[in-house]
């Protein structure tokens, strides 16, 4: 039953692309304009990147602090005898 649904449901969505009467252009057609938008595409993925790896590294940094302070805390702290 469930195959049946999903294949009426995708025979839907096809004639639903059939209907549509203009083609919208998501990217520019000229060749130079297209090129700048990808140059500019790549610039912003490289610096989500990069940004990701500096927040992950900060937060290894910041872990790394925390334990050697725990560790100078119980070697300060008096021992119960």
């Amino acid at each position: 039953m469930k195959i049946i649904l999903c294949s009426i449901l995708f025979a839907l969505v096809q004639a639903t692309g059939l209907w549509a009467e203009t083609k919208i252009e998501v990217f520019p057609p000229a060749g130079y304009d297209r090129a700048a938008l990808y140059l500019n595409l790549g610039f912003f993925w490289t610096g989500v990147v990069g940004l990701l790896i500096i927040l992950r590294l900060k937060l290894k940094e910041l872990e790394r602090v925390q334990k050697m302070e725990r560790e100078e805390a119980e070697k300060v702290a008096p021992l119960l005898e």
